[in-house]
C-alpha cells in the first residue's frame, strides 16, 4: 500500500506524456515521412535524427515549462555534446530528457512482459534505462577529453621541432593536422579552416579554448596567443609548456593509481566479500540447521 500513491502519480505522467508525444507525432507525421524518404540515402544518422525531430515537439513543450532543475541538466549536457562528433551534436538536452524517459518506459515494458508486475523491479530497471543515454554521453565526453589532454604535449612538441626548423606557424599547423589522427587532429583541422576563412589565428585558438574549458588547453592557448603577438621565440615555450603538461599527465595518472584502491573497495563490499561469505558459511549453516551440530 505504500507504493500505491507513487505508482498512481507514476501512471498518470507517463500517460499524459505518451498522450502528449502521440498527438503531436500523429499531426507531424507526413511531414516526417517525406523528409525521411528524401534524405534516408544520403545520411546514416538520419534515423536518429528522424528519431529526434519526432520527438522534438515533446523537448519544446518541457523546455517551456522553465523548470529551474531541468534547465541546468539541459545546459550541462549542452556543454559535453558541444564537443563530442556526429551523432551527439543533433542532440540538446531536453532531447535527450525525452529520449530517458522513453528508455525508461520501454525497459518497464520489457521487464512487465517477461516477469510481471513487480514494483521494486521496474523501478530499478526504469532507474537504469533512465540513466544510461547520459552514461553514454559522459563516458564518450571523458575519453575525448583524455584524449585530447594525452596528445597535447606530443602536439607541442612536433610544433616546436617544425618552428626550429624554420617552418612558419601556419604551414607548420597545416603539416600537422595531417601527420597526428585523433581528436586533436580533428580540431586542428577546424582551427586551420577558420583562419582560411579569415579568422585570426589567436581567436581561433581562444575559441578552441573556450570550447573545452580545460585549464590545461587554457595554458596551451595563451602560450601561443603570447607568443604570436610577442613575437617572442615560440618553440622554447612551446617546449616549456609541453614539459609541463607532461608533468601535469604523470601527477593525474598518478593520482588516479593511487585513487584505484580506494574505489575498489566498493564493489569488493558489496560484490565479493557477500559471494566469499556465502561460500564458506553456507555449508557450515545448512549442516547446522540440518543436524544441530
Amino acid at each position: 500500500m505504500i507504493y500505491f500513491p507513487f505508482i498512481i502519480l507514476c501512471i498518470f505522467t507517463v500517460l499524459f506524456i505518451l498522450i502528449h508525444y502521440l498527438i503531436v507525432s500523429i499531426l507531424n507525421l507526413n511531414k516526417n515521412k517525406n523528409n525521411y524518404k528524401a534524405q534516408q540515402n544520403n545520411d546514416k544518422y538520419f534515423l536518429f535524427k528522424f528519431l529526434l525531430k519526432t520527438i522534438n515537439p515533446s523537448a519544446v513543450f518541457l523546455r517551456k515549462r522553465k523548470i529551474k532543475h531541468l534547465d541546468n541538466y539541459s545546459q550541462k549536457i549542452v556543454l559535453m555534446t558541444k564537443i563530442l562528433n556526429i551523432p551527439y551534436v543533433y542532440i540538446n538536452g531536453y532531447n535527450l530528457i525525452i529520449l530517458q524517459i522513453i528508455s525508461a518506459m520501454f525497459a518497464v515494458f520489457i521487464i512487465f512482459i517477461l516477469i510481471g508486475f513487480d514494483v521494486v523491479t521496474l523501478l530499478c530497471a526504469s532507474i537504469l534505462f533512465f540513466i544510461l543515454p547520459y552514461l553514454k554521453i559522459i563516458q564518450d565526453y571523458k575519453k575525448r577529453i583524455n584524449l585530447i589532454l594525452k596528445q597535447l604535449p606530443d602536439f607541442a612538441d612536433l610544433l616546436s621541432v617544425m618552428m626550429s626548423a624554420g617552418i612558419d606557424f601556419n604551414n607548420a599547423l597545416i603539416k600537422l593536422a595531417t601527420v597526428i589522427d585523433g581528436v586533436l587532429a580533428d580540431e586542428i583541422q577546424d582551427i586551420n579552416s577558420k583562419i582560411n576563412f579569415g579568422l585570426p589565428v589567436e581567436k581561433a585558438f581562444e575559441e578552441f579554448a573556450q570550447k573545452y574549458n580545460l585549464t590545461q588547453i587554457d595554458m596551451f592557448v595563451r602560450t601561443v596567443n603570447f607568443s604570436l603577438k610577442s613575437g617572442l621565440g615560440m618553440a622554447e615555450a612551446l617546449n616549456k609548456i609541453s614539459n609541463q603538461l607532461k608533468t601535469e599527465n604523470a601527477a593525474l595518472a598518478e593520482k588516479k593509481a593511487q585513487e584505484a584502491p580506494v574505489k575498489m573497495l566498493i564493489p569488493m563490499t558489496l560484490l565479493i566479500f557477500p559471494t566469499i561469505f556465502i561460500l564458506l558459511f553456507a555449508p557450515i549453516i545448512i549442516s547446522f540447521l540440518k543436524t544441530g551440530i
